[in-house]
């Protein structure tokens, strides 16, 4: 049977990079084994719930280059859960509660003081029909309580941690169907994953808790649960949660930064071990080497310096044509821009380089730095400059460095003033690939400029 997997984020805030994580795992293992990936928008907190969230997870997923075959909303499937909460009532694994929130705060306040771990302690459980009718017609709307059995425990293989196993004395009864209507996260999650085929639950360890209870329900309501698949949740390079202190949160943040995605991709797929081997990876490579069974149970360090580096080696592999691609949403870019890109991709580290290195190329004279206009002034600069200006006129571009050599000019001392005047920088793409690109009026009107700021520097 072909997996069919699901990325399930919550509209309640940008794409977190732990939850880039996950979608890229699901859809890797969906591709690896020929399966299916599904995309499923659990909105069912309406408050907390944007619009504006959706639009951005799903533009950032699509900009990772992820795809799925179908989207879902839970919002839009209220009566389906209801339905199946309403077969749990009658069929007695569910129960109405009607404590109110203060009670339930108090509840767990008196638990923590006794030094208990806060759970619901059933009082709803044991109402008797003439109670409930008191408190409804005082004006109380009742949630639905799951009734967790009091005996055993519910275990399962995961397939990162292995076995795990919860007493189900300590899970206490849970909501699955809100006074409002609304579902809860288990339950809507259980529902949705039994009817839309789910075989694979791949989701971050801070659901590793919640899998017991849903556990429960498959059970409760006679389906068979998938397997679960647990990754470690993502740290910083201080040991702590991942967040914005560690430079980068969300993939909104490492997009503004010019990271390329397949970058992003490669880096988060290194992590934990799911892929193996060489570390530079095309998605081909990613996908073909993608495995669920080399995850480690150990939580892993995002390092912004590490894919920063992936970064620079994914810039030189790409293509003048893929940069391009890549740079459409930064700058508006002249035909032939591609020849320009390939020539600079070894001295970028991300996309927002690009815009700053451009102008060697596409400017007639380019920005003169300080550091650039320094070598200008030094010792010597201002013969080169005009050797090399005589020999362009004369002689035209074709042998023009070979000429310049036989003059007795090599090295720093003829380079690193050509390079001052030709790009305005000390330090850039290859001189020759430059002058290569550069035609022989711009050349010449570079040279040019540079000798009139050393004259007019010494005047």
């Amino acid at each position: 049977m072909k997996p069919r997997v699901r990325f399930a984020p919550s509209p309640t805030g940008p794409l977190h990079v732990g939850n880039a994580r996950t979608a890229l795992y699901n859809w890797l293992f969906a591709q690896r084994e020929g399966g299916t990936f599904l995309l499923r928008i659990e909105d069912t907190d309406p408050e907390r719930s944007l619009q504006g969230y959706e639009e951005g997870i799903l533009e950032d997923l699509r900009w990772l280059g992820l795809s799925w075959s179908e989207v879902s909303r839970q919002s839009e499937r209220l009566q389906i859960y209801r339905r199946y909460a309403e077969r749990l009532l009658d069929e007695g694994r569910a129960y109405r509660c009607y404590c109110t929130p203060e009670e339930l705060a108090e509840m767990k306040r008196l638990q923590l003081a006794e030094g208990r771990p806060p759970r619901y302690d059933g009082r709803c459980r044991r109402l008797g029909e003439a109670e409930r009718r008191r408190l409804e017609a005082s004006g109380r709307s009742p949630s639905l309580r799951f009734s967790v059995p009091q005996e055993g425990e519910t275990a399962f293989k995961d397939l990162v941690f292995g076995r795990k196993a919860f007493r189900n004395a300590e899970i206490g009864d849970f909501i699955i169907l809100r006074s409002d209507g609304w579902p809860t996260y288990n339950f809507a999650c259980v529902v949705d994953d039994h009817l839309m085929g789910i075989t694979h639950v791949i989701r971050g360890e801070d659901h590793l808790s919640n899998t017991p209870r849903q556990i429960l329900l498959y059970r409760a309501l006679g389906w068979d649960p998938p397997q679960f698949g647990h990754l470690p949740l993502l740290l910083g390079p201080d040991g702590k949660i991942l967040s914005k202190r560690h430079g980068a949160e969300s993939v909104g943040d490492l997009r503004q930064m010019g990271i390329l995605p397949v970058a992003l991709a490669n880096y988060l797929a290194l992590l934990g071990g799911a892929v193996k081997g060489d570390e530079v990876l095309g998605w081909p490579e990613l996908i073909g080497r993608f495995s669920l069974e080399g995850i480690s149970s150990k939580q892993s360090i995002f390092d912004l310096k590490k894919l920063l580096w992936l970064n620079r080696a994914h810039l030189r592999r790409a293509s003048g044509e893929e940069l391009k691609g890549a740079l459409q949403a930064l700058l508006t870019m002249p035909p032939g821009v591609e020849a320009y890109l390939e020539a600079l991709k070894d001295n970028a580290s991300t996309l927002l380089d690009f815009p700053k290195l451009l102008p060697i190329f596409l400017e007639e004279v380019p920005p003169m730095g300080e550091d650039a206009l320094s070598v200008l002034k030094e010792e010597g600069a201002q013969g080169v400059i005009e050797a090399a200006l005589e020999e362009l006129t004369g002689g035209g571009k074709e042998g023009w460095i070979e000429r310049l050599t036989e003059r007795g000019l090599k090295g720093r001392q003829l380079f690193r003033p050509l390079r001052a005047a030709l790009t305005g920088r000390t330090e850039g793409p290859e001189l020759r690939r430059v002058i290569e690109l550069l035609g022989e009026e711009r050349l010449k009107a570079r040279l040019d400029a540079a000798l009139k700021l050393i004259r007019g520097g010494q005047g």
